[in-house]
Protein backbone atom coordinates (compact mmCIF):
# COMPACT_ATOMS: atom_id res chain seq x y z
CA UNK A 1 0.00 0.00 0.00
CA UNK A 2 1.30 3.06 -1.00
CA UNK A 3 -0.17 6.80 0.73
CA UNK A 4 0.39 10.25 -0.14
CA UNK A 5 -0.51 12.69 2.64
CA UNK A 6 -1.27 16.09 1.20
CA UNK A 7 -1.04 19.26 3.43
CA UNK A 8 -2.76 22.74 2.60
CA UNK A 9 -3.64 26.27 3.83
CA UNK A 10 -7.31 27.87 2.71
CA UNK A 11 -6.79 31.31 1.45
CA UNK A 12 -8.84 33.09 3.80
CA UNK A 13 -12.59 32.99 2.70
CA UNK A 14 -11.68 29.78 0.74
CA UNK A 15 -12.48 27.17 3.28
CA UNK A 16 -16.03 25.84 1.93
CA UNK A 17 -14.96 26.44 -1.63
CA UNK A 18 -12.18 23.66 -1.43
CA UNK A 19 -14.59 21.27 -0.04
CA UNK A 20 -16.99 22.36 -3.01
CA UNK A 21 -14.22 21.52 -4.94
CA UNK A 22 -13.34 17.81 -3.77
CA UNK A 23 -17.06 17.35 -3.92
CA UNK A 24 -17.17 18.62 -7.43
CA UNK A 25 -14.14 16.35 -8.35
CA UNK A 26 -15.84 12.88 -6.66
CA UNK A 27 -19.61 13.55 -8.73
CA UNK A 28 -17.86 14.46 -11.91
CA UNK A 29 -14.29 11.84 -12.50
CA UNK A 30 -14.56 10.14 -8.57
CA UNK A 31 -16.41 7.31 -10.07
CA UNK A 32 -14.70 6.85 -12.52
CA UNK A 33 -11.03 6.83 -11.43
CA UNK A 34 -10.16 3.43 -10.29
CA UNK A 35 -6.39 4.46 -9.43
CA UNK A 36 -7.01 5.25 -5.76
CA UNK A 37 -7.96 2.98 -3.21
CA UNK A 38 -9.58 5.88 -0.76
CA UNK A 39 -9.52 9.46 -0.85
CA UNK A 40 -10.54 12.15 2.02
CA UNK A 41 -10.47 15.48 3.06
CA UNK A 42 -9.95 16.43 6.88
CA UNK A 43 -10.19 19.38 8.38
CA UNK A 44 -8.51 21.15 11.21
CA UNK A 45 -10.86 21.67 14.36
CA UNK A 46 -8.50 24.29 16.16
CA UNK A 47 -7.36 25.78 12.63
CA UNK A 48 -10.39 25.21 9.98
CA UNK A 49 -8.48 27.03 7.33
CA UNK A 50 -6.02 23.86 7.46
CA UNK A 51 -6.61 20.90 5.59
CA UNK A 52 -5.21 17.27 4.96
CA UNK A 53 -5.96 14.88 2.13
CA UNK A 54 -5.12 11.33 2.70
CA UNK A 55 -4.58 9.25 -0.22
CA UNK A 56 -4.32 5.25 -0.53
CA UNK A 57 -2.83 3.58 -3.90
CA UNK A 58 -2.10 0.42 -4.40
CA UNK A 59 1.29 0.99 -5.67
CA UNK A 60 3.50 3.82 -6.03
CA UNK A 61 3.15 3.82 -9.51
CA UNK A 62 -0.69 4.41 -9.49
CA UNK A 63 -0.05 7.35 -7.60
CA UNK A 64 2.66 8.74 -9.48
CA UNK A 65 0.25 8.49 -12.59
CA UNK A 66 -2.45 10.25 -10.59
CA UNK A 67 -0.06 12.67 -9.54
CA UNK A 68 1.30 13.54 -12.73
CA UNK A 69 -2.19 13.86 -14.34
CA UNK A 70 -3.36 16.17 -11.18
CA UNK A 71 -0.35 18.44 -12.03
CA UNK A 72 -2.06 19.09 -15.19
CA UNK A 73 -5.29 19.20 -14.18
CA UNK A 74 -7.61 22.37 -14.32
CA UNK A 75 -9.22 21.13 -10.63
CA UNK A 76 -6.13 21.15 -9.59
CA UNK A 77 -5.37 24.47 -10.74
CA UNK A 78 -8.32 25.85 -9.53
CA UNK A 79 -7.34 23.98 -5.97
CA UNK A 80 -4.12 25.85 -5.74
CA UNK A 81 -5.90 29.18 -6.46
CA UNK A 82 -7.19 28.73 -3.68
CA UNK A 83 -4.36 27.90 -1.44
CA UNK A 84 -2.13 30.24 0.51
CA UNK A 85 0.70 27.82 -1.62
CA UNK A 86 1.16 25.12 -3.10
CA UNK A 87 0.04 21.61 -1.25
CA UNK A 88 2.94 19.60 0.88
CA UNK A 89 2.75 16.14 -0.27
CA UNK A 90 4.52 13.83 1.94
CA UNK A 91 4.63 9.96 0.59
CA UNK A 92 4.71 7.20 2.71
CA UNK A 93 4.71 3.08 2.32
CA UNK A 94 1.98 1.17 5.03
CA UNK A 95 4.38 -0.69 7.64
CA UNK A 96 1.51 -2.25 9.44
CA UNK A 97 -2.20 -2.58 9.58
CA UNK A 98 -4.39 -3.36 12.48
CA UNK A 99 -7.08 -5.63 11.65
Amino acid sequence: MFVIVSTYRAKIGEEDAIIALHEDWQRKQGLDVKVYISWELLRNIEAPSEFIVITHFENEELARAMADEFNQDAWYSRLVSLLEERPANTRYVREWRAP
